[in-house]
């Protein structure tokens, strides 16, 4: 009977994680929300225990006891529509 060897893809994702984790939020990903806005101009509305935080994808709301929580956060790897599309408020110095 013939040995079965193992051979590594030879193909790469192309996906590179500059987070601490790759499934986990974490304080650093926190954002002021107070900087941001909705596409469309509406206000970001979030309850008291939720943060908002960013990651490569994208920006995403998640619960507060979720962050740093050595856990995966399903919020993190949610599906795009349930993503925010934020953009980063004008500066207007007066």
């Amino acid at each position: 009977m013939a040995k079965k060897r193992y051979r590594t893809p030879l193909h790469n994702t192309g996906t590179t994680v500059t987070t601490k984790t790759a499934y986990g939020s974490t304080s650093c990903m926190v954002i002021d929300i107070n900087k941001y806005t909705i596409e469309d101009g509406s206000a970001i509305n979030i309850k008291e225990d939720e943060v908002v935080c960013k990651d490569d994808v994208g920006f995403y709301i998640t619960f507060r006891n979720r962050v740093d929580s050595s856990t995966a956060d399903p919020n993190r790897y949610a599906n795009s529509k349930n993503r925010l599309k934020l953009v980063e408020k004008e500066q207007t110095d007066t």
